[in-house]
């Protein structure tokens, strides 16, 4: 299983309410009925009114790229519909993600998601410093996990990883550009999602 993220926000004109509740009633069961997720979680921001986005959205499936593919046909066609509906299409920010699950446990619907930025040291040492502090903090609580990010196009997403905690994560290690966030975690249920039902 592969796994994408995306943030998108509110198109102009309209605002961050107006985009979650369209998103969550309307959006997010269309993405349901015509990508083959095996799960999918939207990320409702809480905070960080000063941001380009609203939600980031999390979104696994057996073959990513070749559901990421789906946007380039008739589904993307009826996806992209709907995101002029209340999306500012143009900062939909893609990538795909590196998943490490550090600590076992069910995200509860509140959590934080820590931007990570990337400094310009060595990439081999910025993700052995970044998980060695996602394991430090997956040893105190559960549902830890980490996404590093894995650029797809322009724009870009806005950091090189996300760490998904239970609760804000405290001080980041020295050397660290982090940016918390608050957020309302939403999930499909499995059974409604469309990869999980071709499996069953």
């Amino acid at each position: 299983m592969s796994k994408s993220i995306c943030v998108m926000g509110h198109r102009p004109g309209t605002d961050r309410a107006f985009f979650q509740c369209y998103y969550e009633a309307n959006h997010a069961p269309l993405g349901r009925q015509h990508f083959p997720f095996t799960r999918y979680v939207r990320n409702h921001l809480i905070d960080g009114d000063d941001l380009a986005f609203d939600t980031i959205s999390e979104f696994w499936a057996d073959d990513i790229a070749a559901a990421a593919g789906l946007m380039n046909g008739p589904v993307g066609d009826i996806l992209r519909a709907d995101e002029e509906k209340f999306v500012d299409r143009p900062q939909i920010a893609s990538a795909g993600a590196d998943e490490h699950v550090l600590s076992p446990g069910s995200p509860g619907e509140a959590r934080t998601a820590t931007l990570i930025a990337r400094g310009q040291g060595d990439e081999a040492a910025f993700r052995e410093g970044v998980l060695a502090w996602g394991r430090t903090l997956a040893a105190e609580m559960p549902a830890v996990s980490l996404d590093f990010v894995i650029a797809w196009r322009e724009p870009a997403f806005p950091a090189a990883a996300v760490l998904w905690t239970p609760q804000p994560p405290g001080d980041a290690p020295a050397g660290l550009t982090v940016r918390h966030l608050h957020v309302r975690r939403c999930e499909t249920p499995p059974e409604l999602l469309l990869g999980n039902a071709a499996a069953g």
